[in-house]
């Protein structure tokens, strides 16, 4: 489209006459007559107002192979960052909804069935998870965001991740350990590994570039 038929389109879309239009710049009637039917351009002030009555870019009025500012290279970068942030903020919740489940699925069954097979599937979802999640990453690695997306799942993760293999370690533990012990210093022991743990990894992970 020329620069006249977009004008000539712009102000149709705003139900203006040539005389509506030209009061608004203001110029005269004839002067946007001649720029829609391309007799004549209006100079870079004129451009410069058209631009800011219509709400369009000065790129689109003068570049014909545009049809619109979405056309544009940066409106379109900019775009596409848009949905590459929606796409990651979907994926976000959606992955650590499933870490979620799966540790209440871990917590339900070994407080109430204490049943290991449970808390092992429980796992087995948490690492399947992450693995997804990494394979999204390198799809994505490469955009504005991917790092900050990749700190922020682990700093959720490890809250959701650590507590049982942390108890299975201190399990393993407490049955090498040669000495006696109470009941309460095995139960509390794996809560005494995943407070730290899990602060210290936020915290370095606030700081560190994945």
């Amino acid at each position: 489209m020329t620069f006249g038929e977009k004008l000539q389109a712009l102000r149709r879309e705003r139900g203006w006459s040539q005389e509506d239009l030209a009061s608004e710049i203001p110029i005269s009637r004839q002067a946007v007559s001649k720029w829609e039917s391309s007799a004549a351009v209006p100079d870079t002030e004129n451009v410069l107002r058209l631009s800011d009555i219509f709400g369009v870019s000065t790129d689109y009025l003068l570049r014909e192979e545009l049809t619109g500012d979405g056309d544009l290279p940066a409106v379109k970068r900019r775009e596409a960052e848009l949905r590459e942030e929606k796409d990651r903020t979907v994926a976000m919740i959606v992955l650590v909804a499933v870490l979620a489940l799966a540790f209440f699925w871990q917590v339900f069954g070994s407080l109430v069935y204490q049943n290991h097979l449970i808390v092992l599937l429980g796992m087995t979802a948490h690492i399947v998870t992450i693995v997804v999640f990494e394979a999204m990453y390198q799809r994505h690695r490469g955009t504005d965001g991917a790092k900050q997306w990749r700190r922020q799942f682990y700093q959720i993760s490890v809250w959701l991740v650590s507590l049982f293999p942390l108890s299975a370690l201190t399990r393993v533990f407490w049955a090498l350990y040669p000495w006696s012990h109470s009941a309460m210093a095995e139960w509390l022991s794996p809560f005494f590994l995943y407070l730290p743990l899990c602060l210290a990894v936020t915290m370095w992970l606030g700081k560190k570039r994945l």
